[in-house]
């Protein structure tokens, strides 16, 4: 079966599993666990750059990551879907407010006289429906982080946020597919080293 075919089955079977987790109360405490074990992991310290996003319904929150980089100087950074189907990354601070993007997610407000962040960065965390051992990871089938990823530097750490019953055995890749450097639970944080080779953070 063609990876496309077999990724939109995979696709299906992960909004399958997020839809559970938003309707479960486990979820909190266990979002809790995972915000923990990366904070343990990645610590902030002020004036880093990292990318951040908003979590969906069913996804590992990210709140506390947040607040915890804001009240140590880092600068965090949100995603906005541009027309050129890309991802920009814009500031965004306590109090800022938010707009709902183009798929329901919320967006940074549209930015006046602000250039996105385009290099620099510390840390970049990375949404997916599922991840396997090897970091591969599968999105929603847009492509955006992909790109965004595919423009950065190899030594930029890129840490996937997920539930443990998000990852799989394998996920299938295509040429253009970028993988994380570690993944991060309300297990643990599994650090990885791809097929290429790339270091761990």
């Amino acid at each position: 079966m063609p990876a496309i075919e077999r990724k939109e089955i995979l696709r299906r079977e992960g909004r399958m599993r997020l839809r559970e987790r938003a309707e479960s109360a486990y979820s909190a405490e266990a979002g809790d666990r995972a915000q923990e074990h990366f904070l343990r992991v990645f610590p902030p310290r002020a004036g880093m750059g990292a990318a951040l996003y908003c979590a969906l319904a069913g996804e590992v929150p990210t709140d506390r990551i947040r607040h915890a980089y804001l009240a140590a100087g880092a600068r965090i950074y949100y995603p906005r879907v541009t027309a050129g189907r890309t991802l920009a990354f814009y500031p965004h601070r306590e109090g800022d407010g938010w707009e709902t993007g183009p798929y329901g997610i919320l967006e940074p407000p549209g930015p006046a006289g602000i250039e996105p962040r385009l290099s620099g960065w510390d840390i970049i965390v990375v949404p997916g429906l599922a991840f396997d051992r090897r970091g591969n990871r599968l999105g929603r089938g847009f492509g955006y982080y992909d790109r965004f990823l595919g423009g950065l530097a190899e030594s930029v750490p890129r840490v996937g946020l997920a539930w443990a019953g998000q990852r799989i055995p394998e996920v299938p890749v295509d040429a253009w597919d970028v993988p994380v450097h570690a993944l991060v639970t309300e297990d643990g944080v599994i650090r990885v080293v791809n097929a290429s080779g790339s270091p761990e953070p």
